[in-house]
């Protein structure tokens, strides 16, 4: 059992999920109140680290300075595991802060504690709300992302961080093989990842086991990951993502980075390997990594099955409000409205890698400016049109792990591409049908 499995269910017990048939109504323990940790300021739980954090609270800061009432305090917890943590807990001590960072995921095991206010009235409050125009203007995949149809599909968190997977390419690596255009399929990829290996003798693909790359490479195959309450990793379209991985790690194609770390980012700047599959925020950290070298890489949609119909998965962390007093709250989702407006939201693009999440915000000049400065500055935003989200069902954090631990059988040659397959597919399906 992996630790991120242990770590759920530890969590899980703590909060009396465990074994539990059938997800209560959140609104039936809403008379439950949890207190504020903070009477004095509405504190936000965040991750954000470096320029990001800096820039999150110069936001903060000036959202305090145009009103009265409790300041916004933004606080850094950790990585999202460690939100997770301490939220769980801190519902136990029924004692939470204004809002959180999280994965949606994540919120659903919140919204059954009864913990996290439903924004649907709030979004459409005459006085408080957005209006339809404003609405409207939202990629409907990032809105689509925070309704949770365990929970009579209610908008239980709203959009923060969003961003899509990509490919990143190495341009010296792939000409030293003969190759001049990155992979538009996956049948591409997998004959440039064995020309970059013939010709150069270099591993062609780091990669980094995550949920959510397996999720976006099912999503580019043509395929779903579920299908109500059950999983499709046995699909024909799962199914050739996992012996896309077999092979390439049968190969030597591809090797698996250590948990956490960056190594593949490292490896694709010291032009020791062809391809990268991350986050389109990742750009900012491999434009560190590369100096001035534009010229030498590039971003991209990931390959398809068919690139006249493209998928990418959207990720990225959402904001829940928590059900403490009506003032923590009020204040809560004015900032949420706050950070989420087109100026801001191009803000926080420009200043982190993150995409905005406006559709107007193509019109904005200065991003306008930035897409103009480099042919790939767009590549991440052009994905929003056809990004598809992640599952939000009670149960997917722990099904996370399990994805993540099937990707490491087949790399390291535990089990094959079938048999982890279908042993995912069981075990993943266990899960949701108990919750």
């Amino acid at each position: 059992m992996s630790r991120c499995i242990l770590m759920y269910l530890t969590i899980a017990g703590l909060l009396g999920w465990a074994g539990c048939a059938a997800a209560p109504d959140p609104e039936q323990t809403r008379p439950r109140k949890f207190k504020p940790i903070d009477a004095t300021a509405a504190t936000f739980w965040d991750r954000q680290t470096t320029e990001s954090a800096d820039l999150l609270r110069e936001l903060a800061a000036e959202f305090n300075a145009q009103r009265q009432g409790l300041p916004i305090k933004v606080e850094h917890i950790g990585g999202y595991s460690d939100i997770y943590r301490k939220v769980a807990a801190s519902i136990q001590a029924r004692a939470l802060p204004s809002m959180a960072v999280g994965y949606e995921s994540m919120t659903s095991e919140y919204v059954r504690s009864g913990a996290v206010v439903a924004l649907d009235n709030l979004l459409t409050d005459p006085e408080a709300g957005l209006p339809l125009k404003e609405i409207e203007d939202f990629f409907p995949v990032v809105l689509d992302t925070n309704r949770y149809p365990d929970f009579d599909n209610k908008m239980y968190s709203f959009p923060f961080c969003k961003s899509v997977l990509m490919l990143y390419f190495n341009k010296r690596v792939l000409a030293d093989a003969g190759i001049d255009e990155p992979p538009r399929t996956w049948e591409q990829f997998l004959e440039q990842c064995r020309k970059v290996k013939a010709k150069t003798g270099k591993f062609a693909y780091p990669v980094s086991v995550d949920c959510s790359t397996v999720d976006g490479m099912i999503y580019s195959m043509g395929g779903d990951v579920v299908s109500g309450r059950e999983t499709r990793f046995d699909s024909p379209e799962a199914r050739r993502v996992f012996e896309l991985l077999e092979t390439l790690a049968k190969e030597k194609l591809a090797y698996q980075i250590p948990p956490g770390s960056y190594d593949d980012e490292v490896a694709l700047a010291q032009d020791q390997v062809a391809f990268v599959l991350r986050s389109s925020s990742g750009r900012t950290a491999l434009e560190r990594l590369m100096g001035n070298r534009r010229d030498k890489w590039g971003m991209t949609t990931i390959p398809q099955a068919d690139p006249a119909n493209p998928r990418t998965v959207l990720y990225g962390p959402n904001i829940c409000i928590f059900d403490t007093t009506p003032e923590q709250k009020r204040i809560a989702w004015e900032f949420v409205k706050f950070f989420t407006s087109p100026e801001v939201s191009v803000r926080w693009a420009l200043g982190t890698g993150y995409l905005p999440i406006r559709k107007s915000a193509a019109e904005d000049p200065a991003l306008q400016a930035f897409w103009a400065q480099w042919e790939y500055n767009r590549a991440g935003f052009d994905c929003l049109a056809f990004a598809r989200t992640e599952p939000n069902l009670a149960g997917w954090q722990e099904v996370r792990g399990l994805v993540e631990n099937a990707e490491t059988a087949i790399l390291s040659g535990i089990q094959s591409a079938q048999d982890a397959a279908t042993d995912l597919t069981r075990a993943a399906d266990a899960v949701l049908a108990r919750q």
